[in-house]
Order: structure tokens, then C-alpha cells, then sequence
């Protein structure tokens, strides 16, 4: 047998398997028998029923990006939220992130999630209507940690959706580089208005550019914040 952890032991869901199949999860029986408990599970009404074994056998197919950054992936009638990687650049391991209360209702375009720093706050709208099932309490408790890790595998919220509705633009994951791009210029533009002519020649772009993280250091806290909203608050 290899010691190779089971995926499932990996996201915790069980205390102990290793996989002696090559991860060929397809024609894994043991695999089988876990999505069929957890379908009879998830019809149970409460609170964990929805919980976070579905990043399982997900690729980049899947996750789709909104206008304001934040990365959704649709599975039957829930949704699981996070924020992409550009907003996560903005941050430092200083902030807390503030969640919906589980059994809350979202509404398109209206504020769900807050990002807290020395700067301020910044609120992120929801994309989708529906009703919170799940947030990760670890980043809740540990919201250092978020800013450490990579975007992409961290689920801050789970919702229940009726209408499954998305609503704005939307990115595929291999797209996103465009979303990117055009916010790079956003950005690019913000400062070249806030700073002198003079460092004006060394504001560079590339991949966000070493150089624009300096000058938004240098923003006062109303020009930050008043940044992050042109960013993260488009209209949906």
C-alpha cells in the first residue's frame, strides 16, 4: 500500500486512509460509498450539511470569477465563494475578514463579507441571492492564514441558492488574466493621478508591478480604500 493520503483523509472528512489506487478516484469503491452518504446527508436539514468535502475532484474548469474578484463555483443548488488571488495581493496578514452569519440571506450587490485593516474596511457584494449554509471558521479564527495560502483553496462561504442566478460579468479561470489586466490599469491610472509628475516615469506594470505595491503604501487611508472600491465595487 502506498502512503499516499486518500483525498478524503486529506479534507478531513475521514480520520485515516491512504490510497492505494493511484488517486483513480473514478473506480475507487471507497470513494463511491462517500458520495453516496454524503447525498443522504446533504438531504438532512441542518447546519453542516453542506460541508467541506466539495472541493473534491474540482478543476479550474469549474471556478468562475466575478467583476469584483471574488471566485464561485456552482454545485447543484449551492454555491462556494472565495476571494482570487489579485484581491488577496492588496491585503497583509494584519487584516481580519468579517463573515455572514450562517442562515443569513444574500442579495445581489449588497455587501456580505468585509475585509478589515489599520486602512479601514472594504466590503465585498455578493454576486447570487440565497441563504448562508457555511463559513470557514479557521480563517474566521485564523484570518492570517488566508493571506498566506493560495486563494484558490480557500472556501469562505458556502450559499444556498433557489434560483442559482449569477448576476454581472463573469470570468472562466483561464480568462481571468484579462479581468486582471484591465484592473492593472485601473490601478496604474489611480496612482499616476494621486503622485507627482516626477515618479510618474517609474510606475510599472508588469504582473501588477513591485513597484505600484510601493506607492500604495504610500496612499493615505481614504485614497486606499477609495482604491479598493473602484476595484472590488463595481456595479453588478
Amino acid at each position: 500500500m502506498t502512503s499516499q493520503k486518500c483525498i478524503w483523509m486529506e479534507c478531513g472528512y475521514v480520520e485515516y486512509k491512504l490510497c492505494d489506487r493511484n488517486f483513480d478516484c473514478e473506480n475507487c469503491p471507497f470513494d463511491k460509498a462517500i458520495k453516496t452518504a454524503i447525498k443522504v446527508k446533504e438531504k438532512d436539514t441542518s447546519h453542516d450539511t453542506y460541508c467541506e468535502v466539495s472541493k473534491v475532484n474540482r478543476n479550474s474548469h469549474q471556478i468562475k470569477i466575478t467583476e469584483n474578484h471574488l471566485w464561485l463555483i456552482k454545485e447543484g443548488k449551492y454555491f462556494t465563494l472565495g476571494l482570487d488571488d489579485f484581491a488577496q495581493k492588496f491585503f497583509d496578514a494584519g487584516c481580519s475578514i468579517h463573515f455572514p452569519l450562517i442562515d443569513s440571506n444574500l442579495f445581489i450587490g449588497k455587501t456580505f463579507l468585509w475585509i478589515i485593516g489599520s486602512f479601514g474596511a472594504i466590503g465585498f457584494h455578493s454576486p447570487i441571492n440565497g441563504t448562508v449554509r457555511w463559513i470557514n471558521d479557521k480563517i474566521k479564527e485564523n484570518p492570517h492564514s488566508f493571506f498566506e495560502t493560495d486563494a484558490f483553496s480557500i472556501e469562505l462561504v458556502k450559499v444556498e441558492s433557489e434560483d442559482g442566478i449569477i448576476q454581472g460579468k463573469i470570468y472562466d479561470f483561464d480568462d481571468r488574466h484579462n479581468l486582471i489586466y484591465r484592473d492593472n490599469l485601473l490601478v496604474k491610472e489611480f496612482l499616476l493621478n494621486k503622485f507627482s509628475l516626477a515618479s510618474k516615469a517609474n510606475i510599472t506594470l508588469p504582473d501588477g508591478g513591485e513597484l505600484i505595491k510601493d506607492y500604495l503604501k504610500d496612499l493615505s487611508n481614504q485614497d486606499f480604500v477609495q482604491l479598493l472600491k473602484l476595484i472590488f465595487n463595481k456595479k453588478i
